[in-house]
């Protein structure tokens, strides 16, 4: 029996983790308002103890976004590498934008929640960076393989 292409298991791994995201994406969007505030204040109240510092509501929801939707977008910039065998960084930026749009508009729905164009930002500018560290680590993985294969030409 053949092997599978390794470039195509990946891309299905990566396919499959982008999508695991957007669930728990869904899945916390799904919140109410008191029950997204309970999750929050756990959060902070760990970020209290471990550091001692005062930390906002504010802050932690707003990172919580950027966070969501940097690693959501890394793993769809690896999925896109994988399925294209190029690197597409728009791709996964694009993407995962136009989901956090249907994610903000989804909320509405969601009792005490609301739909926030700067959420959107937030995630839009979480999805830039996810892409972004995907292609440093691209341009990192190209460079050791380049620096492999002169050696063993050499």
């Amino acid at each position: 029996m053949k092997k599978p292409d390794k470039n195509i298991v990946l891309a299905i791994i990566f396919w499959a983790l982008t999508a695991v995201c957007f669930v728990i994406i869904f899945y916390f969007s799904s919140q109410t308002a008191s029950n997204s505030t309970e999750q929050s204040n756990l959060i902070i109240r760990i970020i209290e103890k471990l550091f001692g510092a005062e930390a906002t509501s504010f802050l932690v929801r707003k990172c919580a976004h950027f966070l969501e939707y940097t690693g959501t977008a890394l793993l769809m910039s690896a999925a896109f590498y994988f399925t294209l065998k190029k690197n597409r960084m728009y791709l996964p930026i694009i993407f995962t934008s136009l989901y956090a749009v249907t994610d903000e508009i989804h909320q509405i729905f969601i009792e005490g929640r609301s739909c926030e164009f700067r959420d959107w930002v937030i995630d839009t500018l979480g999805a830039a960076l996810g892409a972004v560290i995907f292609l440093v680590i691209y341009c990192i993985t190209v460079k050791i393989r380049d620096l492999k294969t002169r050696r063993k030409n050499k």
